[in-house]
């Protein structure tokens, strides 16, 4: 099956159990995560509260589609949308994540959120885009096209509006991955910390955005 043939499906929040499972499955040995909590047993609680934060956040406030066996799942924001207030933060979980990364570390990754903000908008300024916050396989299901098919959805919108789409990782081996599906790197910079921070940027299809406007 080719990655236009799987079937990918939009969640709610009645989806949270089974697609925390998959998110956390695999952002366990994530970057971030490692330098924010060595131990690898407490990692995996800490991976959990993390993918439902996220997850939260973009059931509230965004989209999150995911192939039909829930292998593979992307968190997003469209056109449009605002980035939680800290009070959504708080309704979305943080707490709960600050406390499994101990309140040091989750102090450091809740200042990330500006930082992460300001990075973004050097990339795009004040174009509307689509902000992929998180895009996750499970480990076992790795290697089989799955984060083109789940990215369709966001990607066919994309072209047909003539919106980038904006996304950022931290293992510099995912560069080539996102390349593939057609981001370009457009920045690299440093975390408060030292942790890089890999920046990508997918152009529409301008043959697409040029059938929606009805331009030649």
């Amino acid at each position: 099956m080719t990655p236009n043939e799987v079937i990918v499906d939009q969640l709610t929040r009645r989806d949270e159990r089974v697609a925390v499972a998959s998110l956390s499955a695999a952002f366990a040995n994530y970057d971030l995560l490692t330098a924010l909590c060595p131990d690898a047993a407490r990692r995996r609680w800490a991976a959990e509260a993390f993918a439902r934060f996220l997850f939260r956040i973009a059931v509230r406030t965004g989209v999150v589609f995911a192939t039909r066996d829930r292998a593979a799942v992307v968190c997003a924001l469209p056109p449009g949308s605002e980035w939680p207030s800290e009070w959504e933060y708080v309704r979305c979980g943080v707490l709960s994540l600050a406390v499994r990364l101990r309140w040091r570390s989750g102090l450091w990754f809740l200042r990330l959120g500006p930082w992460f903000d300001s990075t973004r908008e050097k990339h795009v300024g004040a174009r509307p885009h689509w902000y992929v916050h998180l895009l996750g396989v499970r480990p076992e299901a790795q290697g089989r096209g799955l984060s083109r098919a789940v990215m369709r959805p966001i990607f066919e919108s994309a072209d047909r509006t003539g919106t980038p789409v904006y996304l950022e990782t931290m293992p510099e081996a995912n560069v080539a991955i996102y390349k593939k599906l057609g981001f370009a790197l457009v920045g690299r910079t440093e975390l408060p910390g030292g942790l890089p921070n890999w920046e990508l940027l997918r152009e529409p299809s301008t043959s697409l955005a040029t059938q929606a406007t009805g331009a030649t």
